[in-house]
């Protein structure tokens, strides 16, 4: 009895046609994985998440979510990867304006060193907008530091660099620009020199890590809780609690929910709205 052997070309084809059988067991595995690490809840987008992560695993030659689901739990790299990939926010420049305003005029009055806490903190944006706010009310009169943290490693890599398009830009006054940023054509790079109190970390809030920041004088954390359920919600105004001095206060986002809870109260309303400690 003879055997027809296969040719080499026609064992590729068949191995890519078994590579393309992509199999979706195990989704919800990976999205209790990152509601549990992260906080974030993506259950109410499964199908456009559906379709990202199979992009995800596609373009790394993983064929089914089961594979990624136990690969995640030891491929550090991959981890963070995905991590980028589901938390990718979009951010400018002196962002609602009024309510960063507000937050300055608050520590006007404080006596000493102010530090600020911006978690997350985006690709630094709104650090860098506040750094500009304060240098510009107080110039040397007052000593502050501001610390961004944000769980997406990319959004880190970009606030460290600190080149920003024009869109970015879009609310500055030229004055600003032409003294904060250097300017290639369309591209605004920030002048490191003017921003020495500013530093950036990789860090999740639900981190043990977290507890080791300090202690903050403000506290901003805009449209991330968006993203959480209540027990999450809840959770993340504890931390920011234990870090929050005993005057300080909280800023969030305009359509951030808190709800009720032993670890922050809310004070005003609108862009005046923030919370502190009862």
């Amino acid at each position: 009895m003879f055997f027809r052997k296969k040719s080499i070309s026609q064992d590729i084809v068949e191995k890519e046609t078994k590579k393309e059988e992509f199999s979706t067991f195990g989704f919800n595995d990976i999205l209790h994985y990152i509601k549990r690490d992260t906080g974030v809840d993506l259950f109410i987008k499964k199908s456009i998440i559906e379709t990202r992560l199979k992009l995800f695993c596609k373009e790394r030659d993983i064929y089914s979510f089961k594979k990624l689901y136990d690969e995640i739990q030891y491929k550090n790299d991959l981890r963070q990867e995905l991590i980028n990939l589901l938390t990718v926010n979009e951010t400018y420049f002196f962002r609602e304006e009024k309510q960063l305003q507000e937050a300055i005029d608050f520590v006007e009055s404080i006596e000493g060193s102010i530090s600020i806490l911006c978690a997350p903190c985006a690709s630094g944006e709104e650090v860098y907008t506040l750094s500009m706010m304060m240098s510009e009310k107080f110039g040397t009169l007052k000593k502050f530091n501001i610390i961004g943290i944000d769980i997406n490693s990319e959004a880190i890599k970009k606030a460290n660099k600190g080149i920003y398009s024009s869109r970015s830009l879009h609310k500055l006054s030229d004055s600003l620009k032409n003294k904060y940023f250097l300017i290639d054509e369309n591209m605004y790079k920030v002048k490191k020199e003017l921003f020495p109190s500013v530093q950036f970390s990789q860090l999740n809030i639900f981190d043990n890590s977290f507890k080791n920041l300090g202690s903050f004088d403000l506290v901003f954390s805009r449209n991330m809780l968006i993203y959480f359920d209540d027990d999450f919600r809840v959770l993340a105004m504890k931390r920011f609690a234990q870090l929050l001095k005993p005057n300080g206060r909280v800023f969030l986002g305009h359509a951030d929910i808190v709800p009720q809870n032993t670890w922050l109260i809310k004070n005003g309303f609108g862009s005046n709205r923030y919370y502190s400690k009862f």
